[in-house]
């Protein structure tokens, strides 16, 4: 199997050892031993992402895992003895008999298979090595090490990432498929619950068409003499810009009423034509939007309201999301294929009314501990990174409208009331209702008044396109109860298809909420840590994290009470700079408290870590600064760099790599604890050159 999924190169190194044609004495020194590029080549192999849940590759990781660590713990170690291959060309009085897979099992390959089972048996009675991850993020780390038969230790200050790796690595491992079904059975239930809550503020057509999402501009008022229009903030026209189908809408300047008026056209055999009357053609289509550098035109006069005043006229409106005006729906009609649109009309407008108040009615009534809407506020100290409360969006409530606060209050509430008594185990039920948590903030991601419209695809594109949460000005509103994107139905069927696909064939791990600055791990335990630190001021993880906070906590607070006690995520000891803006520079931590955290954070890493251990750090950045602060703090700490790996990790077509300059690679610094004999910190740091 290996064989057959092995790249080109490694697969005829292989093929040589396995001929004897090739043996694994060193060929060239400065190579070294062709073992070790043998391993190498089985690492490439298995980093393709299409041998990931192969039974082999994870199989073979494994065995490599346990004689590893079992050779480095007990120099004395042996590996199980009776088998050895048949000489390079003698015969076999077994000869080939195929499998039906394509494999052709020798005397060799039977004696082979009993000895592997001899050595599974003797890896597992030994101890599996630990590797411990003080930033574990998303988790990838702690969940590889277990998928390659290592213990996982994972631990975060953060809750979010937290939450993240228990789901993958206690409750996938320990349940199985049943958490696929279990979500997929709940899942199903809190739709059916909440179409019957919502159906009337998302209502059909009455031809049978089914509206999937709602188009809006953010607006303003000119501020040119004696104008005073309504200002439609409008970065782009489009709503389908496909080769077979394109769709746009006109601004129309309506002087008399001090507004803009919209107009539907369509691309038909070159030309463009009214929709409401293909008959009358549009000679002259604009496909020019109405902000530029976030300062607007008029279209009834001509005047530019500068970005300052953009900014302070949306300021009154607490972000505009909810004083924006209607510009379009896009809809679906059973047994008929694509998008269709329409203008927006008074049914429209009553079911958006109805949801205003409704939200408003259900906020008086509502009593707990936590308010209905998330009503926290952002820290306000990445201007760059979360410019929106520059907008008036100063607070969580303020990024989305008043009917996606409904729909996302409405899913929020129904997680809370899945009946547990259903559940053969209360960690079960605990399991479902964080799979269901996460795919009710994946829904924000998908529900905010910062969705914009992507007309290439016809549907909402999600805010976290990048780590940053930029202004929208004409945004898109999915509908929950449908089916499209944007629909409650479609994170379900994604939650449960990742689910049923990743596997769950490895053990079960640790998760804690704990600082790396202060590791709840007693002294040298760890065989490895191994881990990828904040990258300096590239990325406002805490601020950004309170976007899911704030949902989770009012789903899981009292599930998880220890999880989510603070009312947005820790951010004194997290561990960053932030990056430079002279408007709050006396709230944002400096190098120097990034150094010094850092130091600790890796002194910590160190005690933890057994004298023989290892250490690797992962660090990509593009500023000689952030290396000179992170190497800086690895000498602190007690550690010495003993080798480096650049590995490519990111997509170069990533938006941020679009326009600024950014590393294609995150460097793998393999780092040893510098200590003596008896554990004290030595002075010798080696030559950074080599």
């Amino acid at each position: 199997v290996l064989q057959e999924s092995a790249s080109p190169e490694s697969r005829a190194r292989w093929e040589a050892l396995a001929r004897g044609t090739m043996t694994l004495d060193p060929v060239d020194p400065a190579e070294g031993p062709m073992v070790r590029l043998c391993l190498l080549d089985f690492i490439a192999d298995f980093a393709n992402w299409d041998n990931s849940t192969v039974p082999a590759y994870l199989e073979t990781a494994r065995r490599l895992t346990g004689v590893a660590h079992a050779s480095l713990s007990d120099p004395g170690y042996q590996l199980p003895v009776g088998w050895a291959p048949s000489p390079s060309g003698s015969s076999s009085k077994a000869k080939s008999k195929t499998d039906g897979q394509g494999a052709h099992p020798t005397a060799d390959g039977d004696r082979l298979a009993a000895w592997l089972s001899s050595l599974d048996s003797q890896l597992a009675s030994l101890p599996r090595p630990l590797v411990v991850d003080p930033f574990c993020g998303g988790g990838s780390i702690p969940l590889e090490a277990l998928r390659v038969g290592a213990d996982a230790f994972a631990s975060d200050l953060n809750p979010v990432p937290v939450l993240l790796n228990k789901v993958v690595l206690e409750y996938i491992p320990k349940y199985g498929k049943r958490l696929a079904e279990e979500v997929r059975k709940w899942g199903a239930w809190i739709k059916r619950e909440a179409e019957q809550e919502l159906a009337e503020f998302y209502p059909k057509d009455p031809d049978g068409a089914t509206p999937i999402a709602y188009l809006w501009a953010r607006t303003i008022r000119c501020e040119g003499p004696a104008c005073g229009a309504e200002v439609p903030l409008m970065r782009s026209p489009w709503l389908a810009k496909k080769a077979n189908h394109s769709v746009a809408l006109q601004l129309v300047p309506n002087r008399k009423e001090k507004r803009v008026d919209f107009q539907i056209i369509v691309k038909d055999r070159g030309g463009w034509v009214d929709q409401a009357n293909p008959q009358s053609e549009i000679p002259n289509p604009q496909f020019d939007g109405t902000v530029k550098r976030g300062s607007a035109t008029c279209l009834c006069c001509g005047y530019t309201t500068p970005v300052a005043r953009v900014r302070e006229q949306l300021k009154s409106q607490n972000g505009g999301a909810n004083s924006a005006t209607l510009t379009a729906i896009a809809t679906t009609q059973s047994g008929q294929s694509g998008r269709s649109y329409r203008l927006a009309n008074a049914r429209d407008r009553h079911a958006i009314k109805r949801a205003t108040d409704t939200l408003a009615q259900r906020e008086q009534l509502h009593r707990g501990p936590l308010s209905l809407v998330p009503d926290e506020r952002f820290s306000g100290v990445e201007p760059r990174r979360i410019p929106v409360p520059q907008y008036g969006i100063d607070g969580f409530r303020n990024l989305f409208s008043n009917r996606q606060l409904l729909a996302m209050t409405t899913l929020c509430r129904l997680t809370t009331e899945i009946n547990a008594d259903e559940f053969p185990e209360r960690e079960l039920a605990t399991a479902v209702r964080c799979l269901l948590a996460l795919a009710v903030d994946k829904q924000a991601d998908l529900a905010n008044s910062l969705c914009a419209w992507e007309p290439i695809a016809e549907c909402p594109r999600h805010l976290f396109g990048k780590q940053a949460i930029n202004m929208v000005w004409d945004f898109s509103e999915g509908v929950p109860t449908g089916e499209s994107s944007g629909s409650w139905s479609i994170q379900i069927d994604r939650m449960v298809h990742i689910l049923n696909s990743i596997g769950n064939d490895w053990a079960i791990g640790h998760v804690e909420n704990a600082s790396a600055t202060s590791h709840p791990l007693p002294d040298d335990v760890a065989d490895a840590v191994i881990t990828d630190p904040p990258y300096y001021y590239s990325v406002p993880y805490a601020d950004l994290a309170d976007f899911f906070y704030v949902w989770l906590r009012r789903q899981l607070a009292g599930e998880l009470p220890d999880l989510f006690r603070s009312e947005v995520t820790p951010k004194d000891d997290e561990c960053v700079q932030n990056l430079p803006h002279s408007e709050v520079a006396a709230r944002q931590k400096s190098r120097e408290f990034y150094q010094d955290a850092m130091a600790r954070a890796l002194g910590e890493s160190r005690r933890i870590t057994k004298p023989l251990g290892i250490g690797v750090v992962v660090f990509a950045h593009s500023e000689t600064d952030a290396w000179e602060s992170l190497l800086n703090a690895l000498i602190s700490a007690g550690w010495v760099v003993t080798g480096s790996w650049p590995l490519d990790t990111e997509m170069a077509s990533r938006i941020v790599a679009q326009r600024q300059v950014t590393l294609a690679s995150s460097v793998h610094l393999v780092c040893r604890p510098r200590e003596d004999a008896s554990g004290a910190v030595t002075e010798s740091v080696g030559e950074w050159r080599d």
